[in-house]
């Protein structure tokens, strides 16, 4: 989500939006955790979809972070995000009572979302950012459900998705939410992934995801390699602000984050205009 002065520039937002459809990329996320999402009022949220959805191609997805403490908050805005438009729902778990998210609260509340989303719902799985896990035992209950297609996992954990994959879920896609786990997601089966790096460098991403379809491992394990320290440093060591700044030395509109967030320091700019020289994604 781009701020000019911490308010949402919707004319930066249309513009990012038309250089990513320079890239074959198969759709976009609105909402999700690296635009800042929780950062926004609701109409804040309505008029990113609203925006996004006229500069995105129809023949691409957009998907729609989603989901609140309340079962009944999180349909209500299901249903006024479909008013808007959008192909599916990417559906945290709550987390605030963490304590009593239990597996069997958690199944309750995918099942009843799914039953009342007038759109299909993706469960994401980010443990960082809620602090449990959505249980394989919770998927293996919920992944069956008609209008449940899939889930992001953004653990980084490879035994966690095995197991997913091992239930063998018909109509159940893995994305993975890390490009840390991309070539090794990939291969064992994922279906694709939602990725923070494929904001600033969506054609190494589409690489690895082609290149693993046509079983040219070792291209794709070099690139898999490569890219880990850029990973890492704009997205789990500097964060939002690190992605951002990324994003303003690649052509692409990043600004600051809202507040309390922060832009990196002449330092930590250093470590990440070093990792894009590496990549060859200056201008």
């Amino acid at each position: 989500t781009p701020f000019e002065n911490q308010e949402i520039s919707f004319n930066r937002l249309a513009e990012n939006i038309k250089k990513w459809n320079n890239f074959p990329l198969a759709g976009y996320v609105v909402l999700g955790s690296n635009g800042e999402n929780v950062m926004l009022s609701e109409s804040d949220c309505l008029h990113m979809v609203e925006t996004a959805i006229k500069y995105v191609p129809d023949d691409r997805c957009i998907i729609i972070g989603a989901g609140s403490e309340s079962t009944q908050m999180t349909i209500e805005f299901i249903k006024q995000v479909h008013r808007i438009g959008g192909d599916a729902a990417l559906v945290i778990s709550p987390h605030y009572y963490r304590d009593q998210m239990k597996p069997a609260v958690l199944e309750h509340y995918f099942l009843e979302v799914a039953e009342k989303s007038p759109m299909p719902v993706i469960i994401y799985n980010v443990p960082k950012f809620t602090g449990l896990e959505v249980s394989v035992e919770v998927i293996s209950r919920v992944g069956s459900h008609p209008n449940i297609i899939g889930m992001k996992d953004s653990s980084g954990n490879i035994t966690y998705q095995q197991s997913i994959l091992h239930l063998g879920l018909e109509n159940f896609h893995l994305l993975t939410g890390t490009a840390n786990t991309l070539m090794p997601s990939l291969i064992m089966g994922a279906a694709g992934g939602i990725l923070a790096l494929a904001n600033i460098a969506p054609q190494i991403c589409l690489n690895i995801y082609q290149w693993i379809k046509q079983q040219k491992f070792e291209e794709a394990r070099q690139l898999q390699l490569q890219i880990i320290r850029l990973n890492q440093l704009t997205t789990g060591i500097y964060g939002i602000g690190g992605l951002k700044y990324a994003m303003d030395q690649i052509g692409f509109f990043g600004g600051n984050p809202r507040r309390p967030l922060k832009y990196p320091d002449d330092q930590e700019k250093q470590q990440i205009l070093t990792e894009l020289k590496k990549l060859k994604l200056l201008p």
